[in-house]
């Protein structure tokens, strides 16, 4: 695929490649040369916690670092639901 250098040094990442990758805009990027001869281009980790709602209604921070493959996020809500419930009704 090919992309142009604007007048300002700029490329335009294409929409199908951002989509994929799940870039956005004003999300960091990581350049290295390599070989003298290439760009990479590498998402950087987000490092600063955001807070995401839930579609329980439950505020969660999130800090964009991998989770475990194996862990349900639904699975393990819907277990602490009742629980949840219960200390916000002072039960």
């Amino acid at each position: 695929m090919e992309v142009k250098i604007d007048k300002f040094g700029r490329i335009l990442i294409p929409k199908e490649i951002r989509t994929r990758l799940g870039l956005r805009a004003g999300q960091v990027l990581e350049l290295a040369i390599e070989d003298e001869v290439a760009i990479h281009l590498e998402p950087k980790t987000r490092t600063e916690p955001r807070i995401v709602m839930t579609d329980f209604g439950f505020p969660v921070i999130h800090n964009g670092e991998p989770q475990l493959e194996d862990f349900d996020t639904v699975a393990f809500m819907k277990a602490n639901l009742q629980e949840y419930l219960d200390r916000k009704m002072g039960l």
